[in-house]
């Protein structure tokens, strides 16, 4: 698999995942900094010495992330963050809202993506459980220092300050979740050179387009062409120089074609054009304008010009995709067999005629 090639290039939504636990992870140390001396100034000497060790932990885990090792450091702050909301319940009681970022790091656990899912599962949930047997242990130790007035303001900070990093990580990594799903729904309908639509989900779009002409009793016409002499054009003037020519003619094949037609790179250096609705006489005239406009490109200051041959085919309800396309296809050949860079109508059957 090319995802562990050495060369491969780093997952995008894993690299903008550490680097917002990282920035998440300078948010806690701070916090935890400025905790010393909250601690220290209600007298609770042991939970200011903890809140010492805390920013020791996630400087740790800062180093980690730095070091290409973010999983674990992930696991470093939730070991942090599952003994600091356990001692400072147990000191202070349930009250000012400690154990709720226990919540929080149950959560990103799952978002490691290097542990197996079932042992993230197992984790989140062995977090959540602590969070669940805190309020059994430590919910009826009343607190008995300083400013008892503004305990309610404590648990809501504390709510909101485990809560808005989480909400901040996963919004970005959904993100980026979604555009990489985009990038990769795009990969994989189009071609990569000339970015038509591909065989596989040209298919599915042909399908759609044929019932829908049905419904509304509109015609359908298919048309097969090919770009005349191109393993010549390879030959002489190199396979970049046929790449060049394969987009120029694709873009041109774009701009002469409606937003409910659909066009397909085939195979090669010939493509697909199906023109719904569209009678077989608008399908002939719209492709005498394309294969105009083909021939007016040209390449190498001039030296080289390219034109193209084309078979039109209308498209019969009663008819396979397979029929179609055969037929199409001959009147491609018939095209280049008459001398390319024409057009040919191939004629209309029905399947009562015979059609195989």
């Amino acid at each position: 698999m090319t995802k562990y090639h050495p060369y491969s290039k780093p997952d995008q939504v894993e690299a903008l995942k550490f680097a917002l636990l990282r920035r998440v992870a300078l948010y806690c140390m701070w916090l935890h900094a400025g905790l010393i001396g909250v601690f220290w100034h209600l007298e609770v000497n042991i939970l200011a010495l903890v809140n010492v060790w805390s920013v020791l932990m996630w400087y740790t885990g800062i180093k980690l992330i730095d070091a290409s090792k973010p999983s674990i450091a992930l696991r470093v702050f939730c070991l942090e963050v599952a003994i600091h909301a356990t001692l400072v319940c147990a000191y202070l009681g349930m009250s000012l809202g400690f154990q709720y970022y226990l919540w929080t790091v149950s959560c990103l656990m799952l978002l490691d993506y290097q542990l197996r899912l079932r042992n993230a599962v197992i984790y989140s949930v062995v977090l959540i459980t602590l969070f669940a047997a805190l309020e059994l242990l430590f919910g009826d130790i009343a607190y008995q220092y300083r400013y008892q007035q503004l305990l309610p303001y404590v648990h809501f900070a504390n709510v909101l300050i485990c809560g808005i990093p989480m909400i901040y990580t996963i919004s970005h990594i959904r993100k980026m979740t979604v555009q990489q799903r985009d990038k990769l729904e795009e990969l994989a309908a189009h071609d990569p050179l000339t970015q038509m639509f591909n065989r596989r989900y040209a298919r599915e779009l042909i399908t759609h387009a044929k019932e829908s002409c049905i419904s509304t009793h509109s015609p359908l016409c298919l048309v097969m062409a090919d770009i005349d002499h191109f393993k010549k054009i390879n030959d002489t003037f190199g396979h970049d120089k046929g790449d060049q020519i394969l987009k120029s003619v694709a873009e041109t094949i774009k701009a002469h074609i409606y937003p409910a037609d659909i066009a397909v790179r085939w195979g090669g250096e010939e493509f697909l054009i199906v023109l719904a609705p569209c009678s077989c006489g608008e399908a002939m005239q719209r492709m005498e304008k394309l294969r105009r406009a083909v021939e007016a490109i040209s390449f190498e200051n001039e030296i080289l010009k390219v034109t193209m041959s084309f078979g039109v085919a209308s498209w019969d309800p009663s008819q396979s995709f397979e029929v179609i396309i055969q037929h199409a296809d001959a009147a491609l050949y018939d095209s280049k067999h008459s001398g390319r860079n024409r057009i040919t109508a191939a004629p209309i059957l029905r399947v009562s005629e015979g059609v195989s």
